[in-house]
C-alpha cells in the first residue's frame, strides 16, 4: 500500500482507535523501560570503586537497551498499517459509532449516570463506560447523598485512574454545568439564594446548588458581627462577586444584598418621612440618653424627654431592645438623615387646663415617685407630677433629708400650693394639711415663762430644749451663765439631762425661741464693784491653768464670779510652766487690783496679797512652790532617763542581732576553711591533746576512789 493510500485510510478513521492503543502501549513502555534502566543506574553509579571504562561499557549498554523497545514499537506500527485490509462501508460505520463513544467519554465531559452503589467511602456510577465510575461520599457532605438507582449528573474527572477505573466528580459537574448561567447572573447583579454551612478562617463556606462558594468576612454584614455562629445553618441571598474557573472558586457577597436592600428601603422610608407622620419601628439600641429607632434602613433618636409626659429616670424603664413602638416624626433632617422621633406626642399633653383639674388651695393625692435632697415628687396622673419641698413637709421637724418622713411608694395627701403652667411645675405642701402651731406659740409660752424641759441636742453655739412634741428652744452658750465662762455646753450639760430654763424671745416667722438659764438669777454684776472693791483680799479655787495665768472662781454670796491671776502677780520666781508649781482646786490667798464691770473682767493677785505681809509668809509659799516644781523636775528626768535606757537596750539588742546574723553568714567561711586544712594537720590536732587537759584527767584518775561493783538486780 502506498503512502496516498495510507492517507486516506487515515482520514475515513480519523484517527483510528487501534493507532492511539499502539501509541499509548509504546508511550506506557517506553517509560516503564527508562524507569527501569534508571532505577538499574542508579546503583551502579554508586559503586564508587569499579573503574571509569567498565562504567561507561555498562552505560553504552543501557542505552541500546533503552533504544530496543522504541525500535520495536515503530516496527509494529508499521506492520499494522501495512498488514491492515482497506475496510468496506458496514466497517466505516462502526467505526464512526465507536469514535462518537470515545468522544462522549473524553476527560472533562459532563454526562448523565446511574447511581448502582452508595458506601460510605464511595458511590458508584454506570455512565454507559466499559467501567463503573467512582465518586467519593465526601463530596455529597453539603447535599442529599443519592439513592441507588438514581440518575445524576457527573463530571468525567479522567478516564483512567491508577486502579483503571473511571474517575466521577459531582462537584465540578454542578460546578461547570452552572458555570454560565452564574456567569450571566455576576454581570446582571442578581442575587442568589444559597445556606451558610460553616466557619473557615476569613469568612464562611456559603452552599450555593450543592456549590461551595466563600463568604468573606469583610462581605457578611454592613456592620461588625463578632459572633458568625449565628448565621450557621440559615438561608440567605448572596450576589457572585468573582468566578475562578481554574480553581473552581466563587466568592459571593451578602453585604451587597443588605446595602441593595437597604437603599430601596431608604428610598421608600424617604417618601414617608415628613414632620408630623407616625410610623413603626423596632428598638436597636438604648443609651442613657433615649433609644435608637430603626424605622427600615434608617435609625432615629428617642429622646428621654420626648417618651413619656412623666418623669422617667433610664429608657430602660419603658422599653426593652427589640420592641417594636409606635413614634411621631419630630423632625428630619435630609443632609444629615437625623430624625428626632416622640413618643408622648401621639398622645394630647396633660398640662392642658392643668389650672382647671388642680386649683391652688385643693386637696389632691398622688404617689411619691423619686426622692431628692431639697423634695419629694408626687405624681397625680400620668405625666403630671408636683413638688413638696422639705420645709414644706412639717411645721416643726428639723427634716435633714425627705426619707425620714416619706418612702418611694407612698401615697400622700398635699395641698397645691402654687402652679406654672408654661414651666410644667406644681409646687406642693403636705404640712398645711395641719395647723400651724407656730401660730399661737406665743399665746402658751410669753416671754418670760418658766419652764423645764429636756435637751435634745447641744451644739457649739448652744443647747436645744425640747418645749413640747417637735417644738424646741435655743439657750445660747452666753445665756447658760453670768459669771463663768464657757468654752463649750458639753462642759455644763448633757444630751438628755432635764434643765430649767426662761423664755426670753419668739420669733413665729422663723420659728424660733430663745431660752436662758443665767436669766433665772439676778445678774452678780451689777452689784460686785460694792462686794468686792479695789483691795480686796479673798480665797480662790483654780479651775482652770493656761499659759498667761490663772482662772480661778471667786465666791460672791450665793454666785461664784470668775477671775483672772496673770503670771507676773503669781509670786514664783523664774516660773516658766505654771502647771509645775500650781493644780486645779488649788485655794490662793488672791487680792483684787482691778474690777472692770462693763466688761465684766476680775484681775487678781497673790503678790500683792504678800505684798503687806511678813517676808517669812511668800518664802514659805514660795518654798512650797518650788518644791513641787523640783519634784515634777525630778520625775520628768527620771522619766527620761528611763527612756534613754530603753532605747540603749534596744540599739545594743540591734547591734547583737546584727552582729549573729554576720557570725552565722560567715560561719560557711569558717567550716570550708577546716575543710582544707591537710588530713595529716588535722588528724594530728584531733589526736594530740593539750599537754594541760592530760594532766587533769591525771589528777582526775588518781583523786577518784575505787567504786565497788554493782549488783547485777541493779545492773
Amino acid at each position: 500500500m502506498n503512502v496516498n493510500d495510507q492517507n486516506e485510510v487515515k482520514d475515513e478513521k480519523n484517527p483510528i482507535a487501534t493507532e492511539t492503543e499502539l501509541n499509548e502501549k509504546v508511550q506506557t513502555e517506553n517509560s516503564t523501560t527508562e524507569k527501569e534502566v534508571v532505577s538499574e543506574a542508579k546503583p551502579l553509579e554508586e559503586e564508587k570503586t569499579q573503574p571509569e571504562e567498565s562504567q561507561s561499557e555498562i552505560k553504552e549498554e543501557i542505552e541500546n537497551e533503552a533504544k530496543e523497545p522504541e525500535e520495536k514499537a515503530e516496527e509494529t506500527i508499521e506492520t499494522t498499517e501495512t498488514e491492515k485490509p482497506k475496510p468496506n462501508g458496514s466497517d466505516e460505520d462502526m467505526m464512526s459509532l465507536l469514535d462518537e463513544s470515545f468522544n462522549k467519554f473524553k476527560k472533562g465531559a459532563i454526562i448523565e449516570g446511574t447511581v448502582v452503589s452508595v458506601d460510605e467511602r464511595e458511590i458508584l456510577v454506570d455512565i454507559g463506560f466499559k467501567s463503573e465510575g467512582s465518586i467519593p461520599s465526601k463530596e455529597f457532605t453539603n447535599s442529599q447523598v443519592p439513592e441507588i438507582g438514581e440518575e445524576i449528573k457527573v463530571y468525567i474527572d479522567s478516564v483512567e485512574d491508577a486502579s483503571g477505573r473511571l474517575k466521577l466528580s459531582k462537584k465540578k459537574a454542578d460546578f461547570y454545568s452552572n458555570l454560565e448561567r452564574f456567569k450571566k447572573m455576576m454581570e446582571a447583579g442578581e442575587s442568589i439564594t444559597g445556606i451558610l454551612r460553616r466557619r473557615v478562617k476569613g469568612g464562611m463556606i456559603v452552599d450555593i446548588e450543592n456549590i461551595e462558594a466563600f463568604l468573606p468576612g469583610s462581605q457578611i454584614s454592613t456592620k461588625p458581627i463578632p459572633n458568625l455562629d449565628q448565621f450557621i445553618g440559615k438561608e440567605g441571598e448572596f450576589k457572585i462577586l468573582k468566578i475562578d474557573e481554574e480553581r473552581r472558586n466563587i466568592i459571593v457577597s451578602r453585604k451587597k444584598v443588605l446595602e441593595e436592600k437597604r437603599e430601596s428601603q431608604i428610598r421608600e422610608l424617604k417618601e414617608k418621612l415628613r414632620q408630623g407622620s407616625e410610623l413603626d419601628g423596632e428598638v436597636r439600641n438604648i443609651t442613657d440618653y433615649g433609644a435608637f429607632i430603626d424605622l427600615g434602613g434608617i435609625d432615629g433618636l428617642l429622646h428621654i424627654t420626648d417618651m413619656s409626659w412623666g418623669h422617667i429616670k433610664h429608657p430602660s424603664d419603658m422599653l426593652n431592645i427589640g420592641d417594636k413602638v409606635k413614634v411621631k416624626v419630630l423632625s428630619y433632617d435630609e443632609e444629615t438623615n437625623k430624625v428626632a422621633l416622640g413618643i408622648k406626642q401621639l398622645v394630647p399633653p396633660p398640662w392642658e387646663n392643668i389650672e382647671v383639674k388642680y386649683p391652688e388651695g385643693s386637696v389632691v393625692t398622688g404617689k411619691v415617685v423619686n426622692i431628692t435632697k431639697y423634695g419629694v415628687f408626687v405624681e397625680l396622673e400620668p405625666g403630671v407630677e408636683g413638688l413638696v419641698h422639705v420645709s414644706e413637709m412639717s411645721w416643726t421637724k428639723k427634716i435633714k433629708h425627705p426619707n425620714q418622713i416619706v418612702k418611694l411608694g407612698d401615697t400622700v395627701k398635699a395641698i397645691v400650693l402654687d402652679i406654672s403652667k408654661d414651666e410644667h411645675r406644681i409646687s406642693l405642701g403636705m404640712k398645711q394639711m395641719e395647723p400651724n402651731p407656730w401660730l399661737a406659740i406665743d399665746e402658751r409660752y410669753p416671754v418670760g415663762t418658766t419652764l423645764k424641759g429636756k435637751i435634745k441636742s447641744i451644739t457649739p453655739f448652744g443647747v436645744f430644749v425640747e418645749i413640747e412634741k417637735d417644738i424646741e428652744g435655743l439657750i445660747h452658750i452666753s445665756d447658760i451663765s453670768w459669771t463663768k465662762r464657757i468654752y463649750h455646753p458639753r462642759e455644763v450639760y448633757k444630751k438628755g439631762q432635764e434643765v430649767e430654763v426662761k423664755v426670753l424671745s419668739i420669733d413665729k416667722t422663723l420659728h424660733r425661741i430663745a431660752l436662758g438659764v443665767k436669766q433665772l438669777t439676778p445678774d452678780p454684776w451689777e452689784h460686785l464693784d460694792k462686794i468686792l472693791p479695789i483691795n480686796s483680799e479673798v480665797k480662790a479655787k483654780i479651775v482652770k491653768i493656761i499659759p498667761k495665768g490663772l482662772l480661778v472662781d471667786v465666791p460672791v454670796n450665793d454666785n461664784v464670779v470668775e477671775g483672772f491671776v496673770p503670771l507676773s502677780h503669781l509670786g514664783i520666781p523664774n516660773l516658766r510652766k505654771i502647771s509645775d508649781a500650781f493644780y486645779v482646786n488649788e485655794e490662793l490667798p488672791l487680792k483684787t487690783i482691778e474690777l472692770d464691770l462693763e466688761n465684766r473682767r476680775l484681775i487678781l493677785s497673790v503678790k500683792a496679797y504678800f505684798f503687806s505681809r511678813e517676808k517669812e509668809l511668800l518664802q514659805q509659799f514660795i518654798k512650797e512652790h518650788q518644791e513641787r516644781m523640783q519634784e515634777k523636775l525630778e520625775k520628768r528626768q527620771a522619766k527620761s532617763a528611763q527612756e534613754t535606757k530603753q532605747e540603749e537596750k534596744k540599739v545594743s539588742a540591734s547591734a547583737e542581732n546584727s552582729q549573729e546574723e554576720i557570725s552565722k553568714e560567715n560561719e560557711p567561711e569558717k567550716q570550708a576553711e577546716t575543710e582544707n586544712v591537710p588530713e595529716t594537720e588535722q588528724e594530728k590536732t584531733q589526736n594530740e591533746p593539750p599537754a594541760e587537759e592530760e594532766k587533769i584527767e591525771d589528777k582526775a584518775s588518781e583523786e577518784q576512789p575505787a567504786e565497788s561493783p554493782e549488783p547485777t538486780e541493779n545492773k
